[in-house]
């Protein structure tokens, strides 16, 4: 009887788990802040900013040697389970044009192409469309009042 009672129990608080995880995760959450992009002309020291003042973690994700040169972090702060930004050096993006340093904010959504379709009809200009990177589709866009966004969809395979 007892065994049967703590069964249901670790049973629906395993559920509860699965649930609370899945709908925190703005990855999973259309139109949730997903993701930030630091683009730094100098980022040991944004990482290390970051690090004295916020505790935020910097883990190395992609070496330079196999990302055009560029080497990418992740950021996660204490106590959280999964990262939430990366940062990147500014001055070696493989682009023409200078890019000043700046952040970016990705949005989630469920479906990129339909996505992509919708905004540029309603006045976003498409910067970097339909791109692939660790399991997302992902363009960048200006929308209407000059702001640039990332728009991106997980769990994408090429």
């Amino acid at each position: 009887m007892f065994y049967k009672i703590g069964f249901y129990v670790l049973l629906a608080i395993v559920i509860a788990g699965v649930w609370v995880f899945i709908r925190a995760n703005p990855m999973k959450n259309e139109g949730a802040a997903s993701w930030t992009e630091f683009y730094s002309d100098a980022p040991a020291e944004t990482m290390k900013f970051l690090a004295d003042n916020f505790g935020i973690g910097a883990e190395k994700f992609a070496d330079g040697a196999e990302n055009n040169g560029m080497d990418y972090f992740s950021l996660k702060a204490k106590g959280q389970f999964w990262p939430f930004a990366g940062v990147m050096d500014v001055t070696k993006l493989p682009i023409e044009a200078k890019v000043p340093p700046h952040t970016m904010v990705y949005l989630t959504v469920k479906d990129y192409d339909a996505t992509h379709a919708k905004i540029i009809a309603d006045g976003a200009t498409a910067m970097l469309v339909g791109e692939y990177a660790a399991g997302m589709k992902f363009g960048i866009y200006q929308i209407p009042g000059g702001l640039t966004i990332g728009v991106a969809q997980y769990g994408v395979k090429k």
